[in-house]
């Protein structure tokens, strides 16, 4: 019996297709990659012209393509995070003023462009079905995320600051044509920045719709109430400080590089 090959996804990046191919995989797919060479050979020119298919047996379509539109973010997510070096396990002070066993060093995934697009991408898939006319995100870890979520979709996009403790508009927006809006947030425990922001923007009269994250390290358990979108969510041990186990075994406190508070 002749089995047919269908294409459920084209990507025009290789690691995506790739990262794509192994969680199938991983899940009992069989799972093939065609023009992947050619890709690979001539990435300058190929573009969307001949992008990389990804084919499974035609009897596993629907399974196959639910799966992966499903669960396929969270993967790429963890892979390109995985990737850049950004999980890193010790001891470390959060900006919540928790500490934590795990920390997500999200500059060494945004000093690379192709990875920030990739995750930007999925990021503006997600949101696009949103009614909204500009993105705003929180200085400084956002600004980029945010940025290029709105070029993608085509949206303006405007950030917040703190001053004087105090989350506010930078001086010199206009946003007067602002009425409706999404935050982007990296990577979030409390949720305390993203509140701020919200209100931010109400106080402005700005109707926030919808929240976008790169990592939400509660594990779902936030609520803005508004719709959340996170690429990846994961729950991660927090302790206040006079409860960490960490420090009760006398390991040494990192408290990595950051500008925001509460999140």
């Amino acid at each position: 019996m002749v089995r047919n090959l269908v294409t459920i996804a084209e990507f025009t990046d290789s690691f995506e297709a790739e990262v794509a191919k192994s969680f199938l995989e991983e899940a009992g797919f069989e799972v093939f990659l065609q023009n992947e060479r050619f890709q690979s050979m001539y990435s300058s020119i190929a573009g969307d012209m001949y992008p990389i298919e990804l084919q499974v047996y035609a009897e596993f379509e629907a399974e196959a393509s639910g799966l992966l539109n499903d669960q396929g973010d969270s993967y790429l997510t963890n892979a390109i995070l995985q990737e850049e070096g950004a999980l890193l396990e010790g001891h470390f002070l959060l900006t919540s003023g928790n500490h934590s066993n795990r920390y997500i060093e999200k500059i060494r995934v945004l000093q690379n462009p192709q990875a920030t697009h990739n995750l930007c991408e999925k990021l503006a898939h997600r949101l696009a079905v949103y009614d909204f006319d500009t993105v705003i995100g929180p200085a400084y870890g956002a600004i980029v995320l945010a940025f290029e979520v709105a070029r993608i979709l085509e949206k303006q996009f405007v950030f917040t600051q703190r001053k004087d403790e105090k989350m506010v508009f930078r001086s010199g927006f206009d946003l007067s044509n602002t009425k409706k809006a999404v935050i982007i947030e990296d990577i979030v425990s409390t949720g305390g920045s993203v509140s701020e922001v919200v209100n931010c923007a109400r106080d402005k009269g700005i109707d926030v719709v919808a929240i976008g994250l790169l990592v939400d390290r509660s594990g779902g358990k936030l609520d803005f109430g508004l719709p959340v979108e996170s690429l990846l969510s994961i729950e991660v041990p927090l302790w206040r400080p006079e409860e960490c186990d960490l420090c009760k075994q006398g390991l040494h406190l990192v408290k990595p590089g950051s500008s925001d508070k509460g999140k």
